[in-house]
């Protein structure tokens, strides 16, 4: 049962990471092109795997707590914590600045011109991007180095 439950939260890691991470290095791509008509039709295609990613995030989580109780775990390690701190920092930026600024993305792309431009050069989009490299880059360093 261990076994099934880690494979299940490995590839549930796998599917977020990809839903979130390779779409957002997409979206990233199309947006650098400014053109309208692109960055509607690839935005609007693209939400809904944006959002499985998310939904596949808060899964991977619930599977990794089931994983550490299966494996009878102290809850409150040190590397436990920080791991509980990262995913906290990745799910709030995914959902209060990747989210978001899709969503405006898509609005403004709408009509395309000085609004569009406005939303595209906006520094959020960047600065999320790294927050959340970060956060995944930790949560793997702490998933397999389990230190302290």
């Amino acid at each position: 049962m261990i076994e099934l439950l880690l494979f299940f939260h490995i590839l549930l890691f796998v599917f977020a990471f990809t839903f979130t991470a390779g779409t957002g290095i997409l979206l990233g791509r199309v947006a650098a092109t400014r053109d309208a008509k692109i960055i509607q039709a690839t935005f609007t295609a693209a939400r809904p795997l944006s959002m499985t990613g998310g939904i596949c995030w808060l899964l991977t989580a619930l599977a990794g707590v089931g994983l550490a109780h299966a494996y009878g775990l102290d809850m409150s390690a040190p590397w436990l914590i920080y791991s509980y701190i990262a995913f906290a920092v990745l799910i709030l930026t995914g959902f209060l600045l990747h989210s978001p600024w899709q969503a405006k993305v898509i609005a403004a792309s709408a009509a395309g011109g000085p609004e569009l431009d406005a939303v595209l050069q906006s520094p959020i989009h960047r600065i999320a991007s790294g927050v959340s490299a970060v956060s995944v880059l930790t949560l793997v360093y702490l998933m397999t180095a389990r230190p302290g």
